[in-house]
């Protein structure tokens, strides 16, 4: 046969193969459409139909990869529908609960605020910024306390009480910070603060743990019994004070207390410390307990010294609810006195020097029946009368926190007649503040 045409027959075999494939490729991809789209049909949702055109799409090791994190992103795309479809009220439904917005949680976290609907009233307290709205109150945390970052004043609603809320100190605020507020004159209608003349008072006690010493169900936290407890753990052997603390040098009084527990430890003060100033980490939550109860005594040192009310967790959490004796430095003697249990605490002000208060602490720990005595509290679940600190179940709950702000708003939704303002911030959180608390010295170095 000549090569010409041989290259002919050559070039039309490869043609007809050509063809052969093309249509072969062209049946098997009308076959799977056609495969794919019954199976597709079947699907109930877009989202499953994205989801295997997505497999389609990937190679072997995607794929396998996608499968293994399916059930995840199924999940996480059901919660993100739900949400994205739920419809929030645009304004306050008379016959429903009361909403209380959190405008920002308090340095982005969200504490849990207890509200008994029987003896508080029905609210609800949330962080989700779509109840604007619908809220009969705005709370709004000092860090965000700024015209630029609170809600848009043209979205206030005549009956909306707003609300400042702080945790700390004035010095903290103002002689650290140079928060002034200025921005915020008449702004808010009232303060929730730990001072106990704020519009709504919020202890730190607020914050202790559910059914303890101090909040919820407490009769099971006193007792001949339960005093015998804890004083049988008291088993630490090298030391006899505790101490966390976390500021050491942020603010003045938080080097001031350090120095003065220093001090102690010179004159023979045994103390084992923990926390971000010694990079010691002590158990925290529940566990807390159980480490702390072998200690005798808790340096209750306040980050600041005669600021009005200034007494924190570290009395209420870090001492009593732990079964330890207070050494309190940094409220005055008359704000300890007046919210403390009686006979419950030591006053570093009550001695003229650390060297005397370490003398003390050290005959209370060698003389168990006079140590003893710091927990008579305890040995009966005091009534409502005789201290309001201590709750008693679904009989009473303190009238203070987020269960007076509940209480408040339920009176103004019924009668209208709860109203009032704040002219400045800033003088109400200074008046009548020592300049043992303020510090004003140190101003001109902030502002």
């Amino acid at each position: 046969m000549e090569s010409g045409q041989s290259n002919c027959l050559f070039k039309s075999m490869r043609g007809s193969k050509i063809r052969f494939c093309l249509g072969c490729a062209i049946f098997t991809m009308l076959v799977w459409m056609a495969y794919m789209s019954f199976f597709l049909g079947h699907l109930q949702s877009d989202k499953n139909r994205r989801k295997v055109l997505q497999v389609m799409e990937l190679g072997q090791k995607d794929r396998q990869t996608l499968l293994v994190s399916e059930t995840y992103e199924t999940v996480k795309t059901e919660q993100k529908e739900i949400v994205e479809s739920k419809t929030y009220p645009k304004e306050r439904l008379m016959d429903g609960p009361i909403y209380i917005l959190f405008w920002i949680g308090p340095f982005g976290d969200q504490p849990e605020f207890r509200i008994d609907p029987n003896l508080c009233g029905n609210c609800i307290l949330t962080y989700d910024q779509n109840y604007l709205d619908a809220s009969d109150a705005v709370i709004i945390h000092f860090t965000e306390a700024h015209m630029d970052q609170v809600p848009d004043p043209e979205r206030r609603k005549p009956h909306q009480m707003f609300a400042f809320y702080s945790t700390e100190s004035p010095y903290a605020i103002s002689t650290m910070r140079g928060l002034k507020f200025l921005d915020m004159n008449y702004y808010f209608n009232w303060t929730i603060t730990y001072r106990r003349d704020s519009d709504i008072y919020m202890p730190f006690v607020e914050l202790n743990r559910q059914n303890g010493v101090f909040n919820g169900e407490t009769k099971m936290r006193y007792g001949d019994v339960i005093v015998k407890n804890i004083i049988d753990r008291k088993k630490s052997k090298d030391f006899i004070a505790l101490w966390m603390a976390g500021n050491c040098g942020i603010t003045l009084g938080g080097v001031y207390r350090k120095f003065l527990i220093g001090q102690m430890e010179l004159y023979g003060l045994t103390v084992d410390k923990y926390g971000d100033c010694f990079d010691r980490a002590a158990p925290k939550g529940s566990q807390y307990f159980p480490f702390a109860a072998k200690y005798k005594f808790y340096m209750a040192f306040e980050n600041a010294q005669h600021c009005r009310d200034y007494i924190t967790e570290k009395l209420w959490s870090n001492s009593y609810e732990a079964g330890l004796v207070p050494v309190v430095w940094g409220p005055t003697k008359a704000d300890i006195e007046a919210i403390a249990p009686k006979g419950s605490y030591i006053f570093y002000e009550d001695f003229k020097s650390g060297s005397d208060l370490v003398k003390y602490l050290k005959y209370l720990d060698q003389n168990p029946i006079e140590y003893r005595k710091f927990f008579d509290w305890r040995l009966r679940q005091p009534t409502p009368a005789e201290y309001m600190m201590v709750e008693h179940g679904p009989k009473y709950q303190r009238d203070v926190g987020m269960c007076k702000m509940c209480r408040l708003l339920w009176e103004k939704r019924r009668y209208n007649n709860v109203t009032s303002v704040v002219p400045s911030l800033y003088r109400w959180m200074h008046r009548d503040e020592p300049n043992d608390c303020l510090l004003r010295q140190f101003m001109q170095f902030i502002n």
